[in-house]
């Protein structure tokens, strides 16, 4: 099944999530230690993971396989291949539950990566909040999101994998939000926040309105959501404001057995920042043909995911995205317009804690005026988890 309890990914990424009613992944706290003489309990959790990746040609970033950055009209000499070997992907987690008056849980949770702007080692908030109920407060991920409904890589990047499926939606964000549960399997949390971009003389500052509906059944999941957001623009002499907006599908269904199938897609106008490979690159809103007012920008996002679990503890996934961006007369003929992204791995559980992994990696963008560029990347990764509850061919 595809619903939170069953979700298994190479990131633990589900482990994270601020999930509905506060309900616990594990209700059984498995591993959790009591704090003497309080009620409330702990867990130290995380994983060490050590990165090796091979590019065909530059990705233009090392790190993380983002299509929006892969560059486009290189020379023949500049077309090198490159190797990079790192730990950055490693995360440390503290989770703590502890009963309220309320009658019901407090959790507050943290995750750290090493992803930080100051050296190959530097520390990088991920998450940080605490939720009562339905009641959140801190840095997650948005309600515009559906984690369960994330791909299956070897390789976690970006805010959340270290390779965004081209159309991805998994901003880190700080809300607050409260939402209320439709029922024992309909839920429709919301959430709002504040966001600021640069962009040259551009200042971008957009207040999003989020909401979301999501349905969980045996056989997996289905959200809907949606995303009202303010864009503005600001010179010295002109001040402009607009309206961006978005909507997206996102869920997961289980078929043969224990294989899933998770897909997604989103669009609107002025959410060019929801979508991983391009949200890096300030394209919510540009100038209009005429060059006299803004534009909120159409954005597109899609992908479809599967994984298939082999015998012996051993598991692939396969994902296919596509996103695309709205180009302007205003704009640079070199401004991105669209990108494709495949990926296709092997993943093994040959004991306890230990994984490995090698996934294959090719992304090709295109610019506005037809320039194309691409890259391959082999990925090859090993994790070992501080604590797991059980082997993955077990799920």
């Amino acid at each position: 099944m595809v619903t939170a309890a069953a979700q298994e990914t190479f990131s633990r990424e589900d482990e994270s999530v601020a999930r509905v009613d506060n309900a616990p992944i594990d209700p059984a706290l498995t591993g959790f230690v009591p704090i003497p003489n309080t009620p409330a309990r702990f867990k130290i959790d995380g994983y060490a993971k050590l990165d090796t990746i091979f590019d065909t040609h530059p990705a233009g970033n090392p790190d993380v396989f983002n299509v929006g950055t892969i560059p486009i009209g290189l020379s023949r000499p500049e077309l090198v291949a490159n190797v990079n070997i790192h730990i950055r992907q490693t995360r440390l987690q503290l989770d703590l539950h502890s009963p309220t008056n309320l009658q019901a849980e407090f959790r507050a949770f943290v995750e750290v990566d090493f992803f930080g702007s100051g050296g190959p080692v530097d520390p990088r908030l991920r998450h940080f909040y605490g939720q009562v109920k339905n009641l959140l407060i801190g840095q997650t991920f948005t309600a515009f999101t559906d984690p369960d409904a994330f791909p299956k890589p070897a390789r976690p990047g970006r805010t959340c994998r270290h390779h965004p499926a081209a159309a991805t939606t998994d901003s880190l964000h700080p809300p607050a939000r409260q939402g209320p549960k439709r029922g024992a399997q309909h839920r429709t949390p919301a959430g709002a926040g504040t966001t600021h971009h640069q962009h040259g003389t551009f200042v971008y500052a957009s207040a999003g309105c989020r909401r979301r509906y999501r349905l969980d059944r045996a056989a997996g999941h289905l959200q809907v959501g949606s995303l009202y957001r303010v864009l503005g623009y600001r010179i010295e002499t002109a001040n402009r404001k607009d309206f961006g907006y978005a909507l997206h599908t996102a869920g997961g269904i289980t078929v043969f057995g224990k294989d899933q199938i998770v897909a997604y897609v989103m669009g609107g106008r002025g959410a060019a920042r929801y979508v991983d490979s391009i949200a890096g690159l300030n394209s919510d809103i540009d100038l209009n043909d005429q060059g006299t007012d803004i534009e909120p920008l159409r954005v597109f996002g899609s992908y479809v995911g599967y994984t298939h679990r082999w015998p012996r503890r051993l598991r692939s996934t396969f994902v296919y995205g596509y996103a695309s961006i709205e180009n302007t007369a205003a704009q640079s003929a070199t401004a991105y317009r669209d990108g494709q992204y495949v990926s296709g791995n092997l993943l093994f559980n040959p004991f306890g804690s230990l994984n490995v992994g090698v996934e294959y990696l090719y992304g090709s963008p295109q610019q506005a005026d037809g320039g194309e560029g691409a890259t391959s990347r082999v990925q090859v990764a090993a994790k070992y988890d501080l604590f797991r509850k059980r082997p993955l061919d077990q799920k």
